[in-house]
């Protein structure tokens, strides 16, 4: 008891403190946030200006580089085209040929192994050399071995002086062919022999059929699978009156691409680097669990949210986007945007928030520091105050604060005054205190008078809310609780003579959708009254436009006579329908009809009942269908 007699009073005390607590904390936390919303932006626009110095200076040299390889690539091609109008005609080129190649499967052909490991050929001295010829639909002609020979002879030629500067150097044809120059990896000699490297993005993108402007491009990001590492892919198709003849062509690893573009002097920032059909090109988030895909990394297949939110705004938008700063595409990341002249590319620099947020703290943090001591101060003061100046006073009060929890009001009027004589503000609130006990004890024998006419007129609501419970409220027909109870009743008491059925509505949604839910409204409580009128039987709304039954008949006969008479009478209803896959012309329901047995589940019951009226539907409804004969 005394223990309970001091609980108000130290609730009492320390609420003091707590106030001044609160508002001190909210002064502070005020004051911090206006400091950082002030130092948020410049903290940002710093961030922001750093990683633009920084990507610029970075861009600028790999744009270089990239020109470089394009340049190449033109290089290539006007060496192949100038061979090719030279020597497609010279008779020898047959026979190297078949001296070169050798058919490793019906209709593949390689490169030999010696053309990579080194083989001196007609004075001429082959190095790192492979190519596969795969699967075509037409078969060699001599314009094609020709141009075949040439390939091989021209980036052997060519191909040692990009060593070292590109993963590989190679001339692909249109016709499933590829021959490749790497003193790394004779690809040629490794490429599965069913492999059709048209039906892929990176080859099939230089198809007239694909590329009709005949432009080169940079692919996106790819496995290569036959040399088992990741690449993107430089290719300048080549053509002559009309002909598709070869692509020059170089890849870079992703190794490569990594070193050049993904690498930042601050570990902090991610970047991504895409194309303009939202391609991946490179990302410093590429881990080694990437997609197995021989298809370019695109938002269909390389599955990394940020990634594919940055694509979907740059496919929308890649016509306009130069320089941007993204604030909005993600909640946790600031996304800078820079536009490579040379490819045709854009870099996203990828910054957390929360980095920005740290440095836009540091003065805020200071601040809070000061102040926290300023509070701490304000709290001493205050403690010293409280014990001095209200907890002394508050004692007495506590203990009545206690009587009155305990409703001893007698105690309260008893109390003497001369026990809080010096005490002028709690003196009135003891007699506050008399008053409201003399004021309780009266209002509790009213009240009580009061509750137990309450619960009699409770009681007969009650019973008048449970009827209503079990009517549906448009149809007046009993709902769906209401037929749960009856039909495990029903259950219960099987004698074979009741029979459970199912019935929907035909076509209603289109009657809705064209004459209005007023209208379907209408049609349900014409169909219920109908329902209602069936005799032996109750009728409930089962829900939406569906109806169902507990029918008593002496015979599955009587049953059936009884449900056609309901049906005509709906027919008799006469409600207009126009807009039903049916040719009636009016609204009608159709049946399913099943015995109720003896301790069965209610929902085999319902399922039989269901199967039979969904076959009246797929016959054209408005029918009445049995799971049972006489």
């Amino acid at each position: 008891m005394e223990e309970r007699r001091q609980q108000p009073r130290k609730k009492l005390t320390t609420r003091l403190l707590w106030h001044v607590v609160a508002v001190s904390v909210c002064i502070l936390l005020g004051t911090l946030v206006v400091t950082f919303w002030q130092t948020y932006p410049s903290a940002k626009q710093e961030v922001v200006e750093r990683i633009q110095r920084e990507v610029a200076t970075k861009l600028e040299t790999n744009q270089f580089q990239l020109k470089a390889i394009e340049n190449r690539g033109e290089l290539l091609s006007d060496e192949f085209l100038t061979r090719y109008q030279a020597l497609r005609y010279v008779p020898k080129l047959q026979t190297y040929f078949y001296d070169w190649f050798e058919e490793t499967s019906p209709g593949v052909w390689r490169l030999k192994e010696s053309f990579f490991a080194g083989d001196k050929v007609d004075d001429h001295y082959f190095k790192g050399m492979s190519m596969f010829v795969g699967p075509r639909p037409t078969p060699l002609d001599d314009e094609l071995r020709a141009r075949l020979v040439i390939s091989v002879r021209t980036l052997n030629d060519l191909g040692p002086a990009w060593e070292g500067q590109v993963t590989n150097s190679h001339l692909s044809l249109p016709e499933n062919a590829l021959a490749l120059y790497s003193r790394e990896q004779a690809w040629g000699r490794l490429a599965a022999a069913d492999l059709v490297m048209t039906d892929f993005s990176t080859l099939k993108s230089t198809l007239q059929s694909e590329n009709p402007e005949r432009t080169p491009n940079w692919t996106g990001l790819y496995k290569d699978h036959s040399g088992g590492y990741w690449t993107i892919t430089y290719q300048r198709p080549v053509d002559l009156n009309g002909k598709h003849l070869v692509n020059a062509s170089f890849d870079v690893s992703l190794a490569q691409l990594t070193r050049d573009l993904s690498r930042t002097v601050d570990r902090d920032i991610d970047n991504y680097v895409l194309n303009k059909a939202g391609a991946l090109i490179t990302s410093s988030t590429l881990s080694g669990a990437l997609s197995e895909q021989r298809n370019t990394l695109t938002p269909q297949n390389y599955d990394d949210p940020l990634y594919q939110k940055i694509a979907a705004r740059l496919l929308a938008n890649h016509a306009t986007i130069r320089q941007e700063v993204w604030d909005d595409i993600d909640d946790d990341y600031l996304v800078l945007v820079q536009h490579l002249g040379t490819p045709d590319w854009w870099y996203f620099s990828v910054y957390p928030k929360e980095l920005i947020t740290s440095e836009a703290l540091s003065l805020p943090m200071i601040i809070a520091a000061i102040g926290s001591l300023l509070v701490l101060g304000v709290l001493l003061t205050m403690i010293i105050f409280v014990r001095q100046q209200v907890s002394l006073p508050l004692r007495r009060l506590a203990s009545l604060a206690a009587l009155i929890d305990e409703k001893n009001y007698d105690a309260i009027e008893k109390q003497s005054e001369s026990e809080v004589r010096s005490y002028g503000e709690i003196n009135q609130v003891l007699n506050a205190f008399r008053v409201m006990a003399r004021r309780f004890m009266r209002t509790n024998a009213e009240l009580e008078q009061r509750v137990a006419e309450r619960t009699h007129e409770l009681k007969q609501a009650n019973r008048k809310l449970d009827e209503l419970v079990h009517i549906d409220g448009l149809t007046g027909l009993l709902n769906r609780r209401a037929f749960q109870t009856d039909v495990a009743n029903a259950i219960a008491k099987a004698d074979g003579n009741c029979y459970f059925v199912m019935a929907d509505i035909d076509d209603f949604k289109p009657f809705n959708d064209n004459y209005g839910h007023e209208a379907g409204d209408r049609a349900l409580m014409a169909f219920a009254k109908a329902f209602r009128e069936l005799p032996d039987s109750r009728a409930y709304r089962y829900g939406g436009e569906e109806f169902v039954l507990l029918l008593q008949a002496d015979s599955l006969a009587q049953a059936r006579e009884r449900l056609d008479e309901l049906r005509k009478a709906i027919h008799n209803l006469g409600i207009e329908h126009h807009f039903g896959r049916r040719l009636h012309g009016i609204l009608t329901v159709s049946f399913g009809v099943t015995r109720i047995h003896a301790n069965e589940l209610p929902s085999e019951l319902i399922k039989r009942a269901d199967k039979q009226m969904y076959s009246v539907k797929q016959q054209g409804g408005d029918a009445v269908a049995f799971d049972v004969e006489d």
